[in-house]
């Protein structure tokens, strides 16, 4: 599907998968399409699964160091400058709880995310692997559950296979229907999160902030939990590496390579 680039109001991308590649590297011309966008007066903003912490690293390896960032699938939007936070929405501590103890029984790794840092009850492979790709530090409890109901996590992960994810993901979207956000992000992540959180929340919570049109708004992304912003947006832009639903989902799709083009396209378009 095709459609013509138009001067935004907003631009907002997801990070894993689309400005980055599955070896988390950018194009070069990357940074340089943002300086584009930049002088052209369109904002431009991250849209990630990510904590914070992890994704403030990384985009100021882009030169985005102000401006506000959506984390955590839509669950906060924080200042990168301040490290302020602007809009949390944490889970219920009691519902987090249920749903660890449900996974410690399928016997499922988790990892749950209070206050941008990362809680485990087991240091095994999965969480070493996650702290390392994230270049974040881990904190180890002895009941995970008793820890996200004390202290609401912003979100909770499932690590597994991804052959097991493909199992997995359907049966626990229809357990917890109607009570929680379960979306897959990578092939081995199911992510949680309060129920009414998505990227298209936060970044409509956005637009209403600023006074932005949405369908002035340009959206990118690559998996399935970003298919509501991709639907919400003005344009949403898939990557052509993406899987067929979320393709499906996007008026125009682009390989990620030719991505930095799109954006420089972008700031070049006539306002109107």
């Amino acid at each position: 599907m095709t459609a013509r680039p138009f001067r935004p109001d907003l631009v907002a991308s997801d990070l894993d998968g689309t400005l980055l590649t599955p070896e988390l590297e950018f194009s070069p011309e990357l940074p340089r399409a943002l300086v584009a966008l930049e002088a052209a007066g369109v904002p431009f903003l991250i849209c990630t699964g990510r904590m914070f912490r992890s994704a403030r690293r990384v985009v100021a390896q882009l030169g985005l160091s102000r401006g506000p960032i959506v984390c955590y699938q839509g669950a906060m939007v924080a200042d990168l400058g301040t490290g302020e936070r602007l809009l949390h929405r944490p889970m219920d501590g009691d519902v987090a709880a249920a749903v660890v103890r449900r996974l410690r029984d399928l016997g499922r790794h988790v990892n749950a995310y209070i206050d941008d840092q990362l809680y485990v009850e087991q240091l095994d492979e999965w969480a070493r692997q996650y702290a390392e790709y994230a270049e974040v530090g881990i904190e180890l409890v002895d009941d995970l559950a008793a820890e996200v109901a004390a202290r609401p996590p912003t979100k909770l992960v499932v690590l597994s296979e991804p052959a097991d994810v493909d199992v997995l993901l359907p049966r626990l979207q229809e357990e917890w229907r109607d009570r929680l956000f379960v979306a897959r992000s990578q092939a081995s992540y199911i992510e949680f999160a309060a129920a009414g959180v998505s990227k298209s929340g936060a970044l409509q919570w956005l637009c209403d902030r600023e006074g932005l049109r949405r369908e002035r708004t340009v959206v990118c992304g690559d998996a399935e939990n970003d298919l509501d912003m991709l639907r919400w947006a003005g344009l949403g832009v898939a990557m052509a590496e993406a899987a067929p639903d979320v393709r499906a989902a996007a008026d125009l799709v682009v390989a990620r390579a030719d991505l930095p083009a799109l954006l420089g396209r972008l700031a070049a378009a006539a306002p109107g």
